[in-house]
């Protein structure tokens, strides 16, 4: 072709083109970016299992964007605090929230006048869970199996306190659900967050939690509580000896899930470069590692949509919001 030919002069330009494009591509991609520091805030007190993971998914954020993510517990009014300052903030990508499925339910709990997606941006999901009720060593003379609580919740009406994050918590939804299926007739006794939850189960305030597996697994590893059952459709792959509740004849399962979401508004962009960052922390060799050794399902990057969340957040609000009017279940 002649070095003067108008279709190799075409061609360059194309090219010439197509690399302009790439070069603002790429840079427009990283203005989506938040350019300040991230908080995060979280609902619950700190030392839980929703701070301890944010804190993990934060560094990772932080060693990618180079921009601090600072981790902020924000308890109180069963996650209403948080939220409330979440919905105050810019909506520019810099206050985000770091919650889990009881943000679903918050509204009909607390008769709150917001939606739990239709007012907020959902960024990315971090894990999803099912839950593990162990009992503490104290309580192994009157049962040390799954089997043998039932037989003792059932001859022993009232006797057995259960604890949980607080009124409409994680872990009391799921908890309460199971008491009802189940037919059991239990105390429940809501503390402030997991950290204090797990304490009271260790000094026998309460004999049964619903918890996540971050916080126990390191207790059981020691012997200071005994795994009686776990939620999930199958097993554990930490505690393989450890049945489902469905293994034992009673059509239960309960999952919970820890989810970021940010004010509503958020530029699709800037969601969209924040869902990535999540994404790519959360596939981070380091970052899985220390998650799954929780027991946790970290959520996988072709699933991890905003779209996918939302759906799962409204399911969720759907299924417990009948539970909360049923059981006639009031926040603190």
């Amino acid at each position: 072709m002649p070095r003067g030919s108008p279709v190799r002069g075409l061609l360059f330009a194309a090219l010439l083109l197509s690399t302009v494009s790439a070069a603002w591509d790429a840079a427009s991609a990283q203005a989506k970016l938040p350019n300040r520091p991230i908080r995060l805030l979280v609902p619950f007190a700190p030392g839980g299992g929703v701070d301890v993971v944010a804190r993990i998914v934060g560094q990772k954020i932080s060693e990618q964007t180079g921009q601090p993510v600072l981790v902020e517990s924000k308890p109180g009014a069963g996650g209403a605090l948080a939220v409330n300052e979440l919905m105050r903030a810019e909506p520019d990508g810099t206050t985000l929230l770091a919650t889990t499925s009881s943000h679903a339910t918050l509204p009909v709990l607390s008769k709150l006048p917001w939606h739990p997606t239709n007012d907020f941006t959902p960024i990315a999901s971090i894990y999803s869970t099912m839950l593990v009720m162990p009992t503490n060593a104290a309580t192994a003379a009157r049962f040390k199996t799954f089997t043998e609580f039932l037989a003792y919740a059932r001859a022993n009406p009232g006797k057995i306190n259960w604890g949980s994050s607080g009124i409409g918590g994680p872990q009391h939804l799921p908890g309460a659900q199971f008491a009802k299926v189940a037919k059991l007739d239990m105390v429940h006794v809501p503390y402030r967050g997991n950290a204090p939850m797990v304490q009271a189960l260790l000094q026998n305030d309460v004999q049964l939690t619903f918890d996540t597996p971050t916080l126990s697994l390191p207790h059981i590893v020691e012997g200071r509580l005994i795994p009686l059952a776990v939620t999930g459709e199958r097993r554990l792959a930490k505690l393989p000896d450890v049945p489902t509740v469905k293994e034992s004849g009673i059509d239960y399962t309960a999952d919970i899930r820890i989810f970021v979401i940010g004010p509503k508004g958020i530029p699709e962009p800037i969601q969209a470069a924040l869902n990535k960052e999540f994404t790519v922390a959360l596939d981070n060799k380091e970052a899985r590692e220390r998650l799954t050794g929780f027991g946790l399902d970290v959520a996988e990057a072709r699933e991890n949509t905003p779209e996918n969340l939302k759906r799962y957040i409204d399911n969720f609000a759907s299924t417990y919001g009948k539970l909360i009017e049923e059981m006639g279940i009031k926040a603190e």
